[in-house]
């Protein structure tokens, strides 16, 4: 696509125009959809600016090759979902931005998945249940239950992603961090051992802490747990519960190997430890593996005897702000658990769950950002390779070590004066000189790149210098 600006005066001030021609090729649906997804990825990529008068909709038709009545459409989607604004007898405008919503700290240490297209999936389906007055009012009851139907839409959601189960063992909750707590909660008292990750994801040891459930760490490795330590720590301690990431260990980016994803199921099995299997981080397609949730169908298919519940939410794949957190449970553990969340709260709300049903519905739910993480990703593993470090890389995360004398305390200090966040490994009680630097917060792929490159310059300027001091 191109832009010619054509600068004029409205009501006193200059306004920018332009003459903006998108390619739609790359775009699918019908045809004002495509122009409005256009429209708005150029206005997220800062191709269209704040102010911005966007062509009048007869030339553009004539550009496009498409009806005047294509273009309305467009606009008037484009409005509905809060881009851009009309003037009477002057035209369409670009929105200008909110600084309440920007934030001067670019955040590489927070995991969250790169803004695309979730603005308009969220702003659509948002739209929807707004024309619906009989949904909303079934909504807005009480339920103590989950709603069949939207069981039944993530249940068809998973078993496209090849995860196996029933509608009936979805629980929903808000967020994964309340369905860890739920669980700890539901299946544990106060003086029981959970075993978890030497390094792991810091919640769980808050929700630990929470219920005075004593934590006890297994080193890892290359290919997940440290396997003999696990099985003696287990005899020892006799654990109820086993925490663990096999699919993209947080923060560390280790995938555990087939044969100790069998080890550690069978270990279970010999001692009845259950397994919460945490799945939230994201993978890219060629990166995730079946869960150990599916390798239990397959293992035994008396349900009775199963002992993992799987946990998973939409934060890291679609946006945090939905808080939609899901686990599949095993039927003898679904009564304890459930009794837990509604310990928390009266109940799960169901107009969240079914924002969340429309939006992964959505045909266009995932929109580009497995190609954009992707080519982030590859960016960073660059990154690494030219200054020499230690990496892992998947999904939104990496895994660094720097080389000493350098220390990771030093850099991180030195990029948060640039406004630049990252996490230091001792976050996560890994105090092997790490960083983890997580690749979704930059709007766009150019302004992901200066800030990467900031980073880069950062760690090869304080590696140069004899006295790492900051």
């Amino acid at each position: 696509m191109h832009t010619n600006a054509n600068d004029y005066q409205y009501n006193g001030f200059i306004v920018m125009g332009t003459i903006w021609t998108p390619q739609l090729n790359s775009y699918s649906g019908a045809k004002y959809l495509r122009l409005a997804q256009a429209a708005e990825d150029a206005i997220n990529q800062r191709e269209l600016l704040p102010n911005t008068k966007l062509p009048p909709q007869r030339r553009l038709a004539d550009a496009l090759g498409v009806t005047v009545g294509t273009v309305t459409r467009a606009y008037a989607v484009l409005e509905q979902r809060g881009y851009v604004y009309a003037k009477v007898g002057a035209g369409t405008f670009v929105r200008a931005e909110d600084s309440g919503f920007k934030n001067k700290q670019v955040n590489f240490a927070t995991c969250q998945p790169p803004l695309t297209n979730q603005i308009s999936v969220l702003s659509d389906a948002m739209n929807q249940l707004a024309k619906s007055p009989q949904r909303l009012t079934q909504l807005m009851a009480y339920h103590g239950e989950p709603l069949l139907e939207h069981q039944q839409i993530f249940s068809q959601w998973l078993h496209k992603r090849g995860i196996a189960q029933q509608a009936k063992q979805i629980v929903f909750t808000h967020g994964a961090q309340q369905g860890i707590f739920a669980v700890l909660n539901g299946l544990m008292q106060a003086g029981d051992t959970l075993l978890c990750e030497g390094n792991c994801y810091p919640g769980i040891h808050t929700a630990a802490a929470q219920l005075a459930i004593n934590i006890e760490p297994i080193t890892l490795n290359d290919e997940g747990l440290d396997l003999s330590e696990l099985e003696e720590k287990i005899i020892a301690h006799k654990p109820k519960v086993l925490y663990i990431t096999p699919n993209n260990q947080n923060p560390t980016c280790i995938q555990y190997s087939q044969s100790q994803r069998h080890t550690i199921l069978a270990l279970a099995k010999k001692y009845n430890v259950v397994i919460l299997e945490d799945d939230v981080n994201y993978c890219l397609s060629n990166e995730w593996y079946s869960p150990m949730w599916s390798l239990e169908q397959d293992f035994d298919h008396n349900e009775e005897q199963r002992q993992i519940i799987y946990l998973s939410s939409l934060s890291k794949v679609f946006c945090g702000g939905l808080r939609q957190g899901f686990l599949l449970v095993p039927s003898h553990y679904a009564l304890k658990i459930k009794q837990a969340i509604h310990s928390q709260c009266w109940m799960i709300s169901p107009l969240n769950t079914e924002l969340a049903c429309r939006v992964i519905q959505n045909p266009e739910f995932m929109g580009q950002r497995e190609q954009i993480i992707a080519q982030r990703q590859q960016l960073c593993i660059e990154m690494g390779q030219r200054l020499g470090l230690k990496q892992r890389w998947r999904g939104l995360n990496g895994w660094l070590q720097l080389t000493l004398p350098l220390k990771a305390h030093h850099v991180v200090t030195a990029l948060a004066q640039q406004n630049l966040l990252v996490r230091n490994g001792d976050d996560f009680n890994n105090h092997q000189n790490y960083i983890r630097l997580s690749i979704g917060d930059a709007a766009d792929n150019q302004l992901f790149a200066e800030q990467l490159a900031q980073i880069e310059s950062c760690i090869k300027s304080l590696s140069q210098t004899t006295y790492s001091v900051v």
